[in-house]
């Protein structure tokens, strides 16, 4: 196997660009790919953040998930995808204010306005690579991104409400877009977890999914148990208290078939991210070795947590003192197949 780093980049984003094809086609895009991985939701917010920026990568996969957006993206918790990015660094931020002005004025969808705020930029550059439209798209134009019109094919699909990925988009349908959503399918496809592991788990902020969590017992399906606290022995009511619910309880969202595992998909992404900036791409400046490595050690640092509940880290089966050139070799050996394998 070739481990050089213009390979390695390579393959980590053709694998990237893969995964989000597949996700984008179940969720009801135009296009032609492998199934999403039944035993994993698919998660939208993050999803789209990947979108902004690995998705640049692929002008129709772009432009295929801004068509389905524009008929679709009311489903979205703006919210939740301020809190994502936020929490992970995940998309790039001119990008999506341009996707969500977009959204706004021509997909008939106010809410994005939120979202869409110009900030002062500095020349305008590509949005693809490549050389420059011959015409413009003014909404993108106006964030800064040169890009050709948006013409959008209207080929999108629903979706499918019985696809096990599309829970997430599913539930929203029938109870509204709320953290409920994610609390529900984090814990049913889990196991119990303390109010701030699902805060880190769903990208939630702390402090709203606390009262959140409250009201939810009231409903006797969202379950509590305490636990002592460490080295005491003691139970102190709250503060060790984990959430969990009955499986069984939402058998009915997928047939009685096994219910998918929540994904911390935005952790995912930002490493992919975070090895296609470190690595620089072909015709650019070349980096040291050394500073692609310390690079690619922060972005594992700071998403370890979040990537060993997926298994990924695990598969990866990195020596946490392994010197630079050691860690380079392991993740281009290892890394674009564990993303193909999600």
């Amino acid at each position: 196997m070739d481990t050089s780093l213009p390979s390695f980049r390579a393959r980590c984003l053709e694998a990237a660009l893969d995964l989000l094809w597949r996700q984008w086609c179940s969720l009801g895009v135009a296009g032609h790919a492998m199934p999403a991985n039944v035993a994993h939701l698919i998660d939208p917010e993050a999803l789209l953040l990947a979108t902004t920026s690995v998705g640049r990568h692929d002008p129709r996969l772009f432009d295929e998930a801004l068509d389905w957006l524009g008929t679709y993206g009311s489903i979205f918790n703006l919210q939740r995808l301020k809190s994502l990015q936020k929490s992970t660094g995940l998309g790039d931020a001119r990008v999506l204010a341009a996707v969500a002005d977009w959204l706004a004025s021509h997909g008939g969808q106010p809410k994005w306005k939120a979202l869409a705020r110009q900030r002062a930029t500095p020349a305008p550059v590509l949005l693809f690579s490549g050389a420059p439209p011959r015409e413009t798209d003014p909404t993108f134009l106006a964030h800064g991104l040169l890009r050709s019109p948006v013409r959008p094919r209207g080929m999108s699909r629903d979706p499918h409400p019985l696809l096990p990925p599309n829970l997430v988009v599913s539930l929203r349908a029938l109870i509204g877009v709320s953290a409920r959503v994610e609390v529900i399918l984090c814990l049913a496809g889990g196991a119990a977890a303390h109010a701030s592991e699902l805060a880190r788990l769903t990208g939630h902020a702390p402090r709203t999914l606390q009262a959140l969590l409250q009201e939810m017992t009231l409903s006797g399906h969202l379950l509590t148990q305490e636990s002592a606290g460490p080295g005491t022995g003691k139970v102190r009511r709250g503060a060790n208290r984990r959430f969990h619910v009955q499986p069984g309880d939402w058998a009915f969202l997928t047939s009685g078939q096994p219910l998918p595992q929540w994904v911390p998909w935005g952790a995912v992404f930002s490493l992919v991210q975070g090895v296609l900036a470190a690595i620089p791409a072909p015709g650019e400046k070349a980096s040291h070795h050394a500073v692609i490595s310390s690079k690619l050690r922060d972005a594992l640092t700071t998403h370890g947590q979040a990537l060993a509940s997926t298994g990924l880290l695990p598969a990866l089966d990195l020596r946490s003192q392994a010197p630079g050139a050691e860690l380079i070799q392991t993740l281009a050996e290892r890394l674009p197949a564990s993303i193909a394998c999600l």
